[in-house]
């Protein structure tokens, strides 16, 4: 009989590993736990869960990034969007354990959704992960996934006229991204709009007209929907909207 258990015993020991990763793909990771904006109506919002890989200025539609042995990428390659606003490019990355649902950085008006396929396939944002658990910095050095993968890009106007941009952007194993938002939606600050299935990076462009600090820099870890990134001059909650229709 002690054979039994020992095979009892490996099998259990076998099927730990395998329920604790359904565990993680079924229910872990769809979580959705509720989050609270925070009361200062100046606040620019994290759209996702994660470590600032990032916080980069960018001048009237481009920006530096140190890939591709030092080449210049635009800003229309990154966020899929051209800008002839300066601003500043936060990147996000969510791990296998953040939260993946996104939300929305300030209140305003879907003014673009567009769709970017994977050129050809998407590549492991493993880099990152391993960069941020060394400190190397900058933690998106060598990262080639930001000129690759897939991503979907959404603008948000907001009531002054700035445009605020939210890229999500696919990572090797993917399932899918999601958008709940159409061109022409009102949007309402920490609002959710969507997820990305397994691992990805969320990028915000917030222009200067919405940027008197920038709140957060590399290696910090945000929450969607609380964490402030940015304060802005004026109003992002859609209050002073509020207040016009009453």
């Amino acid at each position: 009989m002690s054979w039994i258990r020992l095979a009892l015993a490996l099998g259990a020991v076998l099927a730990a590993p395998f329920a604790l990763f359904v565990y993680w793909r079924t229910r872990f990771f769809f979580r959705d736990p509720h989050r609270e904006p925070p009361a200062d109506p100046r606040a620019v919002l994290a759209p996702a869960d994660g470590f600032v890989t990032y916080v980069k200025r960018v001048e009237a539609g481009s920006t530096a990034f140190a890939v591709k042995k030092g080449r210049t990428i635009v800003l229309d390659e990154i966020a899929g969007v051209a800008s002839s606003d300066s601003g500043y490019l936060i990147g996000i990355y969510m791990s296998e354990y953040s939260v993946h649902r996104n939300r929305i950085p300030v209140s305003g008006t879907v003014g673009m959704r567009r769709h970017r396929s994977a050129a050809p396939f998407n590549k492991s944002m493993a880099r990152v992960g391993a960069n941020l658990l060394t400190r190397r910095t900058p933690y998106d050095e060598g990262c080639d996934y930001l000129l690759t993968n897939e991503r979907l890009t959404i603008s948000i106007e907001h009531e002054s006229g700035a445009v605020v941009t939210v890229t999500q952007i696919a990572d090797l194993w993917v399932d899918r991204i999601v958008a709940h938002v159409a061109v022409g939606d009102t949007v309402e600050r920490g609002e959710q709009y969507g997820m990305i299935r397994f691992g990805s990076q969320c990028d915000v462009f917030v222009p200067d007209a919405l940027v008197d600090e920038i709140t957060v820099r590399p290696g910090n870890y945000v929450f969607a929907g609380e964490t402030t990134v940015a304060r802005s001059p004026i109003l992002v909650d859609g209050s002073q909207r509020s207040e016009e229709e009453r």
